[in-house]
């Protein structure tokens, strides 16, 4: 048994895992070591996070009134709910970290900027099962049924569940800066727990995968990419996460842990909210070898002629001659 799930029982805590710790796990495992094991505070939030997290608020709330049945928010309903998400991003802590010509008004007058073409455009399914739908699950293997991890249990939200010709689909929400063609192409970590998680809650044979991106360019529109599964990408998530789990365990269980938590550098590292402590300290710089100014000997006795101007000898900075043996 981990000394980790020991130490946890006694202090009669819950043992779970998110989907999304793995995600940060698999990205960037030593910004998941900051994050969710020392639980250090980022030192800022990028401004572009603040207004994704308002519209996913917006969009839960216009599709439980589809799924409750009842008319659907206005426009100023929805800029308020975001607003007031914003509005409480700005007063906490940490720190917003607005990029060029941002500010707190500018990130409400984007975010009804896209809820309008959301609105006129936006994914309205014919049946809605469930709207940011908690689950928590024992890792168990999807094929031998064997339990996997250490006793933890694997927790997450899906963001919008539809039925749809007898199929369950699980629908994820991404606003986004520029369309990405390919990104359905691509495994998805978190999106394959999804399906594994999906077909244990609602005992599906067969589950499909979506991402509905709300693409904030200059002319903003609403795409729907259905994800492409390929086989045992179920077993392949969860056998990612057990050996995620197995990593978080080893370097818990180590006084230098954090050196099995290596830094991945990629485009999240320039809006880490965590960017100081995982930067790796840099060595001395050496002061630059600053030369003396050149010396003028005196005229030549009997000439009227000057020698050249010659500049002192520095010291060699070559290693010594070793003669061969």
């Amino acid at each position: 048994m981990s000394s980790v799930v020991q130490l946890l029982r006694q202090e009669q805590r819950d043992l779970y895992v998110s989907a999304s710790a793995l995600r940060t796990l698999e990205s960037c495992p030593r910004e998941h070591w900051y994050k969710y094991i020392e639980g250090r505070p980022a030192q800022d939030v990028p401004g572009r996070l603040i207004l994704g997290s308002a519209m996913h608020k917006a969009l839960a709330l216009f599709y439980r009134c589809l799924r409750d049945g009842e008319a659907e928010p206005t426009l100023d309903t929805l800029v308020s709910v975001a607003g007031a998400s914003i509005g409480q991003a700005v007063a906490s802590k940490p720190p917003i970290l607005f990029g060029d010509g941002e500010d707190p008004a500018s990130l409400v007058t984007e975010a009804s900027r896209v809820l309008g073409v959301f609105l006129e455009q936006g994914y309205r399914p014919d049946r809605i099962v469930g709207v940011e739908l908690p689950f928590s699950l024992p890792l168990v293997h999807p094929v031998t049924g064997e339990v996997l991890g250490y006793e933890e249990q694997l927790v997450g939200a899906m963001d919008l569940v539809v039925e749809e010709a007898g199929t369950i689909v699980v629908v994820d929400h991404k606003v986004v800066g520029r369309a990405d063609k390919t990104k359905a192409e691509r495994a998805d970590l978190q999106m394959s727990l999804y399906a594994w998680a999906a077909r244990q809650l609602f005992d599906a044979d067969d589950v499909g995968l979506r991402y509905h991106n709300i693409v904030r360019t200059k002319t903003a529109k609403v795409q729907l990419q259905d994800i492409a599964r390929v086989a045992n990408d179920e077993v392949e998530g969860v056998e990612a996460a057990a050996s995620g789990l197995a990593m978080i365990h080893a370097a818990v269980g180590r006084q230098d842990g954090k050196r099995l938590m290596g830094r991945r550098r990629s485009w999240r590292c320039k809006e880490y909210g965590l960017r100081e402590p995982s930067r790796p300290a840099r060595r001395p710089q050496r002061s630059p070898i600053v030369s003396p100014p050149p010396t003028e000997r005196k005229c030549i006795a009997g000439t009227g002629r000057r020698r050249r101007m010659s500049w002192p000898r520095l010291p060699c900075l070559r290693p010594p001659h070793y003669p061969r043996r």
